[in-house]
């Protein structure tokens, strides 16, 4: 009986189910021993988790920044229809500045798997009636003040702890673009008043060149000397806003 087992544990069948238990507990062992060593960051991070803050301010800003854009639109068609071309034009450089801002905002949801609501969709549920161009501008003022000094610098308090580089770079340059629209209707904001007929004759005779940065929305009368003041990407990225056709 010993031989015939012996005999038995030789042929060839038994070596191949030997080598294959010896396989199976080898993967085995490779399976427990991975999971002892910590997975890199990539293969545990959930975006969604990790940037919680970060994706709730980014959808804010996102759906602000439509809707600036879609009320200045509205504020340049009726500055056109009360026959204040230069306004107007004022209008379409601060929305298309809003437009680049919105669309960087939401390259970033989308990479971090967030579904963004499409322009379209966000336009049907505002109402969009432009008052009188003097009211228009009064709101505009108190819009860019609230934004400057109190909503960006709120928002960049409260992701900076998730640290997403790109966001506040993007968000910091909204800031700051933001700045410069302020500086465009820094006149406006006293020239509502008494003297708004005297403000307004200024804009038609004057002629003015928009130029907005399609990287930051950088919004500027002027090309500067090099390089975009805000993001520092070359004067080719400028586009020139054109004067709307009244």
């Amino acid at each position: 009986m010993m031989s015939d087992a012996a005999e038995h544990s030789d042929s060839p069948a038994a070596k191949a189910a030997a080598v294959s238990r010896r396989r199976f507990l080898g993967w085995v062992g490779i399976g427990l021993a991975a999971l002892a060593i910590p997975r890199p960051l990539w293969a545990v991070t959930d975006p969604q988790v990790s940037y919680s803050e970060t994706i709730a301010v980014l959808k804010l800003l996102y759906s602000g920044e439509v809707e600036s854009g879609l009320r200045y639109n509205a504020f340049e068609a009726r500055a056109l229809k009360d026959g204040h071309v230069n306004i107007a034009h004022m209008f379409a450089a601060i929305a298309a500045s809003e437009a680049v801002h919105a669309r960087h905002f939401s390259e970033l949801l989308v990479r971090m798997g967030i579904e963004v609501e499409p322009p379209d969709a966000i336009a049907a549920q505002l109402d969009l009636s432009a008052g009188t161009t003097k009211e228009n501008l009064r709101y505009a003022t108190n819009v860019e003040l609230a934004e400057i000094d109190t909503r960006y610098p709120q928002y960049l308090r409260r992701i900076k702890s998730e640290q997403h580089t790109s966001a506040v770079k993007h968000i910091t340059y909204a800031w700051k673009a933001e700045q410069q629209h302020r500086q465009l209707i820094k006149d406006i904001q006293s020239g509502t008043g008494i003297f708004f007929g005297m403000l307004l004759e200024r804009f038609r005779s004057t002629t003015t060149r928009y130029f907005v940065c399609q990287n930051c929305g950088s919004t500027l009368t002027a090309l500067p000397s090099q390089r975009c003041p805000i993001c520092a990407f070359p004067l080719s990225w400028y586009k020139e806003i054109p004067l709307p056709a009244a």
